[in-house]
């Protein structure tokens, strides 16, 4: 009865997590390499439904964070179109160069500097969802979902010994 209670909830918590992959939510996403680390390290510890928990939490906040670079640069990109000319630089200045160069590089900095405003807005510090190469690779192997895989069976494999017993 107790597993009952524990899958029940865990249910219950999957669905409540969900709701944070909403772009325009005010709060800010935990790291997902926070969240990945501390699912490794329940997983070595047994604690399965936390396993879960993490894990698919690390996968969700993965995604909302490129959802949000790939959202922030859109937007930025139409902003700053290469094609229009910038107001200001219609006259040459003496010893600059090309106005179409800088034209060029000043659209550049514009929306970079956008896609750091958009993003910081939306994801917090810039700084917090910088993820180390490694945490980076685990991910490119799908690496969580083999956690999950064995957290998963875990948890039922538990349930199945407790109703035969």
């Amino acid at each position: 009865m107790e597993l009952r209670t524990a899958l029940t909830c865990l249910c219950l918590a999957v669905g409540f997590y969900r709701s944070d992959t909403n772009l325009t939510s005010d709060l800010v996403l935990v790291p997902y390499d926070f969240l990945f680390d501390a699912a490794v390290e329940a997983y070595y510890k047994g604690d399965w439904l936390a396993v879960i928990l993490n894990m698919e939490k690390a996968i969700r906040n993965k995604a909302t964070v490129r959802d949000v670079k790939v959202q922030c640069r859109l937007q930025c990109a139409n902003q700053s179109v290469f094609g229009e000319p910038l107001v200001g630089l219609e006259l040459p200045i003496p010893g600059a160069g090309s106005v179409e160069d800088l034209s060029f590089f000043q659209k550049i900095l514009k929306r970079a500097d956008c896609v750091n405003s958009c993003e910081t807005e939306k994801l917090g510090s810039l700084t917090l969802h910088q993820v180390s190469e490694e945490v980076e690779l685990e991910f490119g192997k799908r690496t969580p979902y083999n956690y999950l895989q064995v957290a998963y069976f875990k948890v039922i494999s538990c349930s199945d010994y407790t109703h035969s017993v």
